[in-house]
């Protein structure tokens, strides 16, 4: 038999056993979509469920990884509610997660799965409302990671590296014979340069596959044996094993000195074997279409044959032929581009066809397509690809040229050649992201399953307008953004930003503005909000956010520039609800006996104490049983309590001039006298207590001007007499510094001891207070200061500036006391006369009366507890009373405009592009087999 037919024969037994080895790795890995989107949930993204609702849905485009993948759900005060059981609902592809039945509010649900086929960890989330809790219809898109750069980074060597494997081998094959013929030296130059070229490209994919692994063990935070036992885990067995079996291979070749058509068809097989493990982590996948996997198959083997052939002319022919006399190396480097030109243009041609069969099998919609990351990412490797065709042709040219006037060519060539190799490393650097990207349907998939943006042309906002919201302005190096975000409340939020230079003038570069919402703390992952650009002299930008629940929220504004690089502000935003957006109910619970209930206390454990001014004991309520307990204690009555970091609960026992604790753990309590006191002729008349973080006490003596320090572990009194005679000091606080601040009921003036120095000093307000009673700080170190009679209210007081502020009462007679910070960071306060209670919103410096179901209450004191709930007590009827809270969240309904439609479809547009891109390369080709012809036998004639 003929011997170049035996080698074809060789030759297609080989692909049809790669072709083997593929289906054989196809069926043994899922068939799944690559990159996991949400597809459907139960409930409805920005949809109004009924209340009751115990169960939360998600269906993916693809199967999951139960192991690694979990749905949380949190509530409107960001804390998480499910159960923690996620489980397949229906088959793997869906997920499900059980919740108690949920009320009234809004609700928050995020997701972190795990792909079945490419191990990529993709997170989301999307919010529904539960009962009066309506919200507007989607106008986001919940942003993942579009391009997984740490995988594609990882994989792009592993594509190098085969690519040079598989182009070098196939190239070996078409060349070897026709280049050397038998001229030993050559044949010797040439083995040690393929073995270092094929050696380099082995030693890259095993680098890439362990690099794949470090990758992947660091996104589950899990051990290399865990991540192997996942389905990506078993794909990258299978392609690790393939290195190592053409890593045997490489040294076979080695030792044989001898490269043949015989000794090759082993590193064939296991290439083309190789690189069907990336067709099974790409997208060729995603549509469990056998089809769809051959196309991705035959697209990376023709273009394997093409980049990786012109990597083998490039670092092995060419600088074999380098090695010849000049008549010789002239001959060959000629007669090399038409042979080559006739195998890359086939592979062009396969990869013309291939390549867009590929992508509508994946994305049909042009529109899609053109407005995606993914779909940018393909013009670029196009263009990528044409100036490689581009180089091509001119190599052409060159080899024209070089026939009819005898110019010299190889270094010429030679110098192309390596600029056409680095175009062809870029280019796999854009598959290695075009694998690792999102397709164009996940990262559109709100924007399709929510409907058609709202149409925000005529809801112009006012920088400067009468809407109560949040507005600021924010500088970056040359760039002005003024933004208003309104109402500035958990739920929808409407956003405007105007985007200027520091001289309020357009940017003539400007082409967009980028805008993401996130909660890091909640793991909500970057949230893309999009904008539409309003007309007018200035750009402006609006949209819609919706803040899931109260809590700190991260807004990101980039302006996208043409010209300069982007410039972009990262907005910390404490999120909470309107006063009117809050269901506030009371919720009252009857004292066992009978009483004069009066102070209550939160200990952070799950309990409210209450002191008694009707006898010596306190009263203590274990809110998850619902449960009233007494306490016991040797004296007259209990009027103030505090807590030490022991769990103590101190009191104050007023009518017995007297001091103590009681010990929960133990039932035990304590009294404590206090010391004599000028003048010495009345008694002590403690009023409150205060324990410090380092569990000494201060106390003050209202009639005896003076406030006590007491160290529980030596027993011994410091005495600090006010600066102001008969100033009453009334309560005490520690302040974040430390300090112990005080107020004098009768002066009116507020002060502080720093206990360190023993120092006093007392700060006159610039406002007369009148008649101060009880002092509170607020998460900004802000004191609020409680005026107990008719016309008072509240008043702040900011250490830093020294500056007072007064926050008058809704009602003239309520008589205000005792401010407590709510979850908000709202301040709540006691209207003792007049059965009410407010609340103080400081922020937005509104402010709400709430009445009291029982007439009579005088209440006069509250706490917080742990979920910032505010509690009371009701003084006559004996009843403690609780402030249950829920969010609202505000829903202004967007009007719609009309859905846009991309006049031009995928099939009319890629149609007679694949068909002119056929015809150029037929045209090609033939003029390469033309050529290949006439140099032929003129090449054979010079053949030593």
């Amino acid at each position: 038999m003929n011997p170049r037919r035996r080698a074809k024969r060789r030759g297609l037994y080989a692909v049809l056993c790669a072709g083997m080895a593929f289906v054989i790795i196809a069926s043994t890995l899922p068939q799944t979509h690559a990159h996991p989107f949400t597809e459907d949930t139960i409930p409805a993204r920005f949809s109004n469920a009924p209340p009751g609702t115990a169960e939360i849905i998600v269906y993916y485009s693809e199967a999951i990884e139960i192991e690694f993948s979990k749905l949380e759900v949190r509530d409107g005060n960001g804390e998480r509610i499910d159960r923690g059981d996620t489980a397949y609902y229906e088959g793997t592809n869906s997920l499900i997660v059980t919740v108690p039945p949920l009320q009234d509010g809004l609700y928050t649900v995020t997701s972190r799965v795990l792909s079945a086929v490419d191990g990529h960890l993709v997170s989301d989330a999307f919010v529904f409302g539960v009962g009066d809790a309506v919200i507007t219809e989607g106008v986001q898109e919940f942003e993942t990671e579009l391009i997984f750069l740490p995988e594609a980074g990882a994989r792009f060597p592993g594509l190098v590296g085969q690519t040079i494997i598989l182009g070098s081998v196939i190239a070996s094959l078409l060349f070897w014979g026709f280049h050397l013929g038998s001229a030993e030296r050559s044949r010797l130059q040439y083995h040690s340069k393929f073995m270092t070229l094929v050696g380099a490209g082995l030693v890259i994919v095993f680098v890439s596959n362990m690099l794949m692994l470090a990758v992947h063990v660091w996104r589950l935070e899990a051990s290399a044996l865990t991540s192997l036992q996942t389905a990506w885990g078993t794909t990258w067995i299978i392609r690790m094993s393939l290195t190592v079996a053409l890593l045997g291979a490489w040294f076979a070749l080695e030792r044989a000195k001898h490269l043949s058509i015989r000794n090759q068809m082993a590193m064939l097989i296991l290439g083309l074997a190789l690189i069907g493990t990336t067709t099974m982590m790409g997208h060729g996948a995603a549509s469990e279409q056998f089809s769809a996997m051959a196309l991705d198959y035959t697209h990376n083997l023709v273009s394997s044959i093409w980049i990786g052939g012109i990597i083998f002319l490039t670092f092995v022919i060419l600088p074999v032929l380098g090695r010849m006399d000049e008549d010789r190396r002239e001959r060959w480097s000629l007669a090399t581009i038409p042979r080559f030109t006739c195998v890359a243009v086939v592979a062009l041609g396969i990869v013309i066809i291939s390549g867009p069969l590929l992508m509508y099998l994946l994305e049909s919609d042009l529109g899609t397509i053109t407005a995606s990351v993914y779909g940018k990412m393909i013009m670029l490797k196009i263009m990528i690809a044409s100036a490689m065709v581009a180089i091509g042709a001119y190599h052409q040219i060159l080899q024209r040229k070089a026939v009819k006037l005898g110019t010299k060519i190889h270094y010429r060539f030679k110098n192309m050649l390596k600029v056409e190799a680095g175009l062809g490393v870029a280019l796999l650097l854009v598959v290695a992201l075009l694998t690792n990207g999102t397709l164009p349907a996940g990262e559109v998939q709100l924007a399709r399953a929510q409907g058609p943006l709202p149409d925000t042309s005529q809801q112009i906002y006012h920088m400067n307008g009468d809407r109560r919201g949040l507005t600021l302005t924010e500088f970056t190096e040359s760039t002005k953004f003024d933004i208003l975000i309104e109402p500035f409340a958990t739920g929808v939020n409407r956003i405007a930003v105007d985007v200027t230079d520091f001289d309020g003038a357009p940017l003539s570069d400007l082409e967009s503005l980028k805008v993401k919402v996130s909660n890091p703390g909640s793991g909500i992952s970057p949230i893309v909000i999009p904008t539409d650009a309003v007309p007018g002299d200035i750009p402006s930008y609006h949209g819609e956010i919706t803040f899931g629940f109260s809590g700190g929220w991260q807004v990101e504004i980039e302006a996208q520039r043409s010209l300069g690089g982007n410039e972009g502000v990262l907005l910390d935003l404490p999120i909470k609800p309107k006063l009117d957006n809050l269901k506030l109910e009371i919720v009252e619970y009857e004292f066992p006996e009978a009483g004069a209930p009066f102070y209550p206390l939160y200990d952070g454990a799950g309990s409210i104490w209450i002191t008694d001014t009707s006898k010596p004991r306190i009263w203590q309520y274990v809110i998850e049983e619902s449960e009233f307990i007494k306490h016991d204690f040797a004296g007259v009555a209990s009027i103030i309590l505090d807590i030490d970091s022991k769990g103590r609960i101190w009191f104050t026992d007023t009518p017995a001039g007297q001091v103590g604790f009681l010990d929960p753990k133990t039932g035990q309590h304590e009294t404590i006298d206090l010391p004599t006191l000028v003048p010495r002729n009345s008694d002590n008349l403690p009023i409150f207590i205060e324990v410090a973080p380092d569990d000494t006490v201060w106390i003050t003596v209202v009639n005896k001007n003076t406030i006590l320090h007491y160290d529980p572990e030596s027993g011994q009194f410091e005495t600090f007499v006010m600066p102001s005679a008969e100033s009453f000091p009334f309560s005490v606080v520690i302040g974040p510094d430390e300090r112990a601040w005080f107020i004098e009921q009768a002066t009116g003036n507020l002060g502080y001891i720093d206990p360190k120095s023993g120092h006093i000093q007392e700060i006159i307000p610039d406002i007369p207070l009148r008649t101060p009673e009880t002092i509170t700080f607020d998460r900004h170190g802000n004191l609020w200061i409680s005026e107990h009679q008719d016309n008072g209210g509240l008043v702040r007081f900011n250490p830093v500036l020294e500056e007072f502020r007064r926050v008058a009462a809704p009602s003239t007679d309520a008589f205000p006391n005792d401010a407590v910070l709510d979850r908000y960071g709202n301040i709540w306060f006691a209207l003792h006369t007049i059965d009410k209670m407010a609340v103080y919103d400081p922020d937005r410096r509104d402010i709400l009366e709430i009445p009291i179901p029982t007439e009579e209450s005088w209440i006069q004191f509250t706490t917080a507890d742990d979920r910032g709930n505010v509690w009371f007590v009701e003084q006559k009827p004996y009843k403690l009373g609780m402030v249950k809270m829920t969010e609202l969240p505000q829903s202004p309904i967007p009007e719609t405009a009309p859905e846009i439609s991309f006049p031009l479809g995928y099939a009319l547009l890629a149609g007679p592009l694949m068909a002119a891109g056929v015809i150029a390369t037929s045209l090609f080709f033939v003029r390469g087999v033309r050529d290949a012809r006439a140099l032929k036998d003129r090449a054979r004639d010079h053949t030593p």
